[in-house]
């Protein structure tokens, strides 16, 4: 019996999602897949309907965003873990990434996420190098990209390395902890998601650990036509999402007294955001990013203050909740879910601490998550 099924949430890359269907057929482990068609218009569901039958296909009836689509997966999911995979990043499981992310979610941890290798930097560092060589080279893409020190020293030590700062794209998780903790929060439409859950599922005593044997695969170079209508395709409208996403996840999931206690790192990571928007001449998607942050965290303040006092329902839409003014079709569809307002108290202190110190250690990778 299957313990994992794929989810791959898909929107406008065709060819991405066959390249990836194709890899996890060719896995140690095949999982079950599940393809979330998130109102593509390129011949995604011919292409599935006649090349894939045996794939579970989800057509949905509007463009809604990556997390409203990972979440539809997910409800899908009968297993015990779902390996939710973007194809749109243009990410390509190994062939024992899906059997060695299964490994390390045994060991009773929330989430486990593969190392990314970027194909054309391996190219180039195998190159008249020989065997040795070329291993060498797989590793330093491999490492280069999240952790540059300290992805090198967990690598060492041959073991699974806790981390807290997860990129979004590719990652194992648990799904009865998925249901503890709550799915893929839809306001962020697009960005910071697996962040979100990471920190969410530290704050509730989880583990996410990076598994150094599992190994995904990523074309690089910018991505082409067929995918520029998807949000991962656009820089500045990426930047601007995780810019605005960063101030919400942190809002929601730390206590202001620790936000306080961290001053410098989140002070350091709004500076390196400021920069990036600078360097790129991007001003106004900046002023963007920072009023859509602050309104996020303002709906989320009402929104637990209407729940506190015994509203059951809080009416909002994708729309509303995403200021990405969709379309009629898209208005029409309400988030399957919002993050719940966690337990903070003082209790769980050690717990806070223990994420501040992680941010701290990755740092580097935390920038790039904010910044991109």
């Amino acid at each position: 019996m299957k313990k994992v099924t794929a989810v791959l949430p898909a929107r406008n890359c065709r060819q991405e999602l066959q390249k990836c269907l194709s890899a996890l057929s060719r896995s140690s482990y095949i999982p079950r897949i599940i393809v979330v068609d998130d109102g593509s218009d390129d011949g995604t569901r011919q292409m599935i309907l006649e090349q894939w039958p045996h794939v579970t296909y989800l057509p949905l009836s509007a463009h809604t965003g990556y997390a409203h689509a990972a979440n539809a997966g997910l409800r899908l999911v009968q297993t015990e873990y779902a390996f939710l995979i973007r194809p749109d990043m243009k990410l390509r499981p190994g062939r024992k990434c899906t059997a060695r992310l299964l490994q390390a979610m045994e060991s009773d941890v929330f989430c486990a996420v593969p190392r990314l290798c970027d194909a054309v930097k391996n190219r180039r560092a195998g190159e008249g190098r020989g065997t040795k060589g070329r291993r060498h080279g797989r590793i330093r893409g491999d490492e280069g990209i999240f952790f540059p020190e300290l992805a090198v020293r967990k690598r060492k030590q041959g073991s699974a390395a806790e981390v807290i700062a997860v990129p979004d794209g590719c990652a194992m998780y648990r799904m009865r902890t998925l249901e503890e903790i709550g799915w893929l929060d839809e306001r962020h439409f697009d960005g910071l998601e697996a962040f979100d859950l990471s920190l969410r599922a530290a704050v509730a005593g989880w583990k996410t650990v990076r598994v150094p044997g599992a190994h995904i695969r990523t074309a690089a170079g910018k991505t082409g036509e067929e995918g520029a209508g998807s949000a991962a395709a656009s820089g500045t409208f990426r930047r601007q999402l995780a810019a605005g996403n960063g101030m919400y996840v942190f809002y929601k999931n730390i206590p202001v007294s620790m936000r306080i206690l961290g001053f410098p790192m989140f002070a350091l990571t709004d500076l390196a955001q400021l920069s990036a928007f600078i360097r790129r001449g991007e001003l106004d998607a900046c002023r963007m990013a920072a009023e859509r942050g602050r309104a996020l965290c303002s709906l989320e303040k009402d929104r637990r203050a209407a729940l506190d006092e015994g509203v059951s329902l809080w009416p909002e839409n994708l729309s509303d909740a995403s200021f990405l003014g969709m379309d009629q079709a898209a208005e029409q569809i309400y988030p399957l879910f919002l993050a719940e307002k966690g337990e903070k108290s003082l209790r769980h202190f050690a717990r806070y601490a223990h994420i501040q110190r992680m941010l701290a250690l990755q740092l580097p990778e935390l920038v790039r998550l904010l910044a991109p």
